[in-house]
């Protein structure tokens, strides 16, 4: 029998990436995500790869449409074997220039909120023995100038994910955040595309292609367990200059890293 993995955000990007090396690992995979011609796309290219999938429309900041899915999910398969948290938005500009607050309050519920709803709903269907792979970045270890409010989510995903690992040991349950750098997704397209001058850095970015992103996440979800997975050598040497040096010095050298307002 297939072991099933949902993923949310899995029309496209590292999501997809995600379903396509599953889908290849003998998973059925289950995408949800809130466009359905997306979603049938994504659907419409894993079959042609012989990968056995079906999509469900579902906005996962919607509690509401959230919990109906759920319920259809336990119906149709009553078990999970892989939940992969992927949904989120990103919006480069500063705190003061969201011009209503209802718009901070989206992007929470997307990038944060979505991700404890679904697993307040989808946790229970996990068995032991299953997994939970949550998608931060690396702005989730550092506050960065223009993503506050991204920062503020994906910080609250790596710590959420800390205590939901603690909740799950006793049911053999392996939690994992994984803390990418960038990649040629849609999302940082259009990030690139949004960005104010002042953002935009002199050297180049370096950016991973999603499909070696997500095998790297992936293979660290197997073998040794390893709570924090990180791709990409400058987010790996943020977390290591956090590690080492007292905060005063780790912040005068991030404050040099990363862009600021001018």
């Amino acid at each position: 029998m297939k072991k099933i993995a949902l993923i949310t955000g899995g029309s496209s990007g590292l999501g997809f990436a995600f379903a396509e090396i599953l889908g290849k690992e003998n998973y059925k995979i289950l995408i949800v995500a809130r466009t359905k011609e997306k979603i049938e796309k994504a659907i419409l290219k894993l079959k042609e790869n012989q990968i056995e999938a079906e999509g469900f429309v579902c906005d996962v900041s919607d509690l509401s449409q959230l919990q109906n899915m759920s319920e259809t999910i336990k119906s149709l398969y009553s078990t999970l074997d892989f939940l992969i948290l992927n949904a989120g938005v990103v919006t480069p500009q500063l705190l003061n220039e969201y011009t209503d607050p209802l718009e901070i309050k989206k992007d929470i519920d997307i990038d944060l909120m979505g991700y404890i709803y679904s697993t307040f709903y989808f946790s229970p269907l996990l068995k032991s023995g299953s997994k939970i792979l949550m998608i931060s970045s690396g702005f989730g270890l550092v506050g960065s100038a223009g993503y506050s409010i991204y920062c503020a989510a994906k910080a609250g995903i790596v710590n959420f994910a800390e205590s939901i690992r603690r909740e799950l040991l006793h049911k053999n349950i392996r939690v994992y955040v994984a803390c990418p750098g960038d990649m040629d997704t849609p999302q940082f397209e259009y990030e690139i595309s949004h960005q104010a001058d002042w953002m935009k850095q002199s050297s180049p970015r370096k950016v991973m292609s999603v499909s070696k992103a997500a095998g790297k996440i992936l293979k660290q979800c197997k073998g040794k367990y390893h709570f924090l997975i990180l791709t990409g050598s400058d987010v790996k040497l943020l977390n290591i200059v956090s590690k080492i040096l007292p905060r005063k010095w780790r912040d005068w050298l991030v404050d040099r890293m990363l862009p600021v307002p001018k």
